[in-house]
């Protein structure tokens, strides 16, 4: 049964957030249920993440017990640090044919969302709760959105270039082009589209080393690609809206409200030299950043939208060098997998690299859990020999 719900949890990813806690609660029901926790937990300790996830844990426990902790927020900020529990949570059902069927029902889910955001382009989307992501561009739900269809759209490109089943290659097409002009064209985030182009160079690199024919329909791929991006309007000025930002602000001239990341890295760094090596504590960051801020509408900020500068701030290097730990160990898995998995794995480490440095993809649930659910796929089943 815990294999069976964690098959269909992707789908929840693209409805409201409180879907998905609800999903994993009943999954941690059913895992409670089943029992077998000598094999489970078997599952968990040999796994080749748990050395990682759990020096994370030991080392928030140092930085929550030397550094400094705020009245308020420091037990909130700690449990957001260990999201990564819940991965070793996952992971100990094993392996199993489940974990096909969790590919084909997160594809189900990308046309899902792509549906739905072709419905609001037509006017026809109902602005209410469950569609509120979609119609409106607006908080971390939207910009997960995104995410998630260039993940779904890359996981497709490079099945369609090793399918050995043509009837499954087409349908691969057809699904990948219907995705990716949602998201490309539609879906208006900045960090989705980069992501899904560089996930596109990684297979592009990849498949130089195979056939050249696969070479030729990834560049139809990019190229493709390159053109429907010319038709999102949203999309072109918001990349130039990123660029006015980056010469007014080197200029010394006030940023839009796009390019306010750019006072926020500033006042960040400063908090990192000042306490480089522990940082300034768990949950210190918001108050902090308030007070160096006050006069920008930035100030209520509850994160650098970067989770390298999150960490440096509040755990120092010590903290940021327990996160690289995590995420060059899943390159690391990855490269050492190889095959299907291998390369699922490896488009998944690449997306929180690179989400990571626009958005606090793990210190927000509204990422860190979809993630979880998602690393679960790939490294469910994967031991250390």
């Amino acid at each position: 049964m815990p294999q069976k719900i964690l098959a269909v949890l992707p789908l929840t990813l693209f409805f409201p957030v409180g879907i998905i806690y609800i999903g994993v609660l009943f999954f941690a029901l059913s895992l409670i249920l089943a029992g077998e926790y000598r094999a489970k937990w078997r599952n968990v300790k040999s796994s080749l993440m748990f050395c990682p996830i759990i020096g994370m844990t030991v080392v928030t426990c140092v930085i929550g017990v030397a550094g400094n902790r705020p009245q308020d927020g420091f037990w909130n900020g700690f449990a957001h640090y260990q999201i990564y529990l819940f991965l070793l949570l996952f992971i100990s059902v094993g392996a199993g044919e489940w974990q096909r069927k969790a590919v084909n029902v997160f594809y189900i889910g990308a046309i899902y969302g792509a549906t739905l955001f072709y419905l609001n382009m037509l006017g026809i989307l109902p602005d209410v709760t469950p569609f509120k992501s979609y119609v409106n561009y607006a908080g971390n739900k939207s910009i997960l959105l995104g995410i998630l269809l260039a993940i779904a759209a890359a996981w497709m490109l490079y099945e369609m270039t090793v399918s050995e089943y043509p009837e499954e290659r087409w349908k691969r097409i057809v699904a990948f082009i219907y995705v990716t002009v949602a998201l490309l064209l539609l879906t208006k985030t900045r960090t989705a589209v980069l992501i899904f182009f560089l996930l596109s160079f990684l297979m592009l690199a990849r498949q130089m080393v195979y056939v050249r024919r696969q070479i030729l329909f990834m560049l139809v791929v990019l190229i493709f690609s390159g053109i429907v991006m010319q038709f999102s309007s949203t999309l072109l000025s918001r990349i130039e809206g990123t660029k006015n930002d980056l010469e007014a602000f080197t200029q010394g001239a006030r940023v839009s409200g796009h390019g306010n990341r750019l006072e926020i890295l500033t006042a960040t760094s400063e908090m990192i030299r000042e306490r480089p090596w522990l940082g300034h504590g768990i949950g210190n960051w918001a108050t902090l950043y308030a007070e160096r801020a006050s006069w920008s509408h930035t100030a209520g900020m509850s994160t650098p939208h970067n989770e390298y500068l999150l960490y440096a701030a509040e755990m120092g290097v010590l903290g940021l060098a327990a996160l690289l730990w995590i995420w060059v160990t899943q390159l690391l898995v990855a490269r050492k997998m190889g095959g299907h998995h291998g390369m699922l794995l490896g488009m998944l480490g690449i997306a929180l690299i690179v989400g990571g440095m626009f958005n606090a993809v793990l210190r927000d649930l509204v990422f860190g859990m979809p993630f979880m659910l998602l690393l679960a796929i790939p490294l469910a089943g994967v031991r250390r020999t």
